[in-house]
């Protein structure tokens, strides 16, 4: 099982973008926005969209954030060495991104057909948890452009939207976090009684915490992770991903954020050549 894997260097806000189509002024622009409410929105269920560097950059992954397509959406990657090269260095071919629970890993007809981990819906949803997030993972490729085509022919409101782009090379620790990890639903809703004793709420909004222990990490490592904190801190989003590529993709899914550090906790030394860190992201 690949270990947990951040991509804190995020190419894609160094890119041009364009798009195969775009919904009034929702253009690609959006997609380097740091606002869950900035969206690049298509007029069909189908989309394209083209990313151009000056220079050369690594790529291991290309990740959507916060869309409103389902179980049933394609995505297909191609990188170019060079804008006007017509062979590209990658071809994912097209994959499930977002893909939904295989059938007999759990409760059959409990649970609808094609569901996953996430609560379907466009942008007036993902104060509440809404949104789905693809993902595409491959080798490191060297590229001045990326063209990513997504389909949602499943989805229920007849175009796609897209808040993020998220594309760069990762980096793993060779040694896991330790067990333990653990998600949190935040919610900050609030509950009250009102002054005639009927118990009532404010409706809040909803976000993921994911907080890992990693309590091995080797030298390389801890170099890497401190200059990680150093750049992000608390203020640049990162991708975080616990489960990559895990044959289960609900568990991917669900523990798969976007988000900031939320704690700038000590790096400690419990013994020679090793160090330790607690990390926590809190999805944006």
């Amino acid at each position: 099982m690949p270990n947990l894997r951040i991509i804190h260097d995020n190419v894609a806000d160094r890119a041009t973008l364009t798009a195969s189509s775009q919904a009034a002024s929702l253009g690609p622009a959006n997609l380097q926005s740091r606002r869950k409410t900035a969206v690049l929105r298509a007029t069909g269920t189908a989309q394209t969209i083209t990313a151009t560097w000056p220079t050369q950059e690594v790529i291991a992954c290309v990740a959507l954030f916060y869309t409103n397509l389902t179980s049933t959406a394609r995505m297909r990657v191609r990188a170019y060495a060079q804008p006007g090269d017509a062979v590209p260095v990658l071809d994912t071919g097209w994959t499930r991104p977002c893909c939904e629970a295989p059938l007999g890993t759990y409760p059959f007809g409990e649970l609808p057909l094609g569901w996953n981990a996430y609560k379907w819906g466009g942008a007036n949803t993902w104060a509440r948890g809404g949104g789905s997030n693809l993902v595409s993972w491959f080798a490191a490729v060297l590229v001045r452009r990326l063209v990513i085509e997504v389909t949602g022919d499943g989805t229920p409101e007849g175009y796609i939207e897209m808040s993020r782009l998220v594309a760069g090379n990762y980096w793993a620790p060779e040694y896991n976090a330790s067990y333990g990890a653990s998600l949190q639903l935040q919610d900050s809703s609030e509950a009250y009684r009102t002054s005639a004793g009927t118990a009532s709420a404010t409706v809040g909004t909803t976000s993921n915490r994911l907080s890992v222990d990693l309590e091995h990490l080797t030298p390389p490592d801890r170099a890497r992770l401190m200059r990680i904190l150093r750049e992000c801190g608390p203020l640049r989003p990162m991708l975080f991903s616990l489960f990559p590529e895990n044959a289960d993709p609900l568990l991917e899914q669900d523990h798969m954020i976007y988000g900031r550090v939320a704690n700038l906790d000590a790096v400690a030394t419990p013994y020679y050549d090793g160090y330790s860190a607690p990390l926590e992201i809190e999805g944006i």
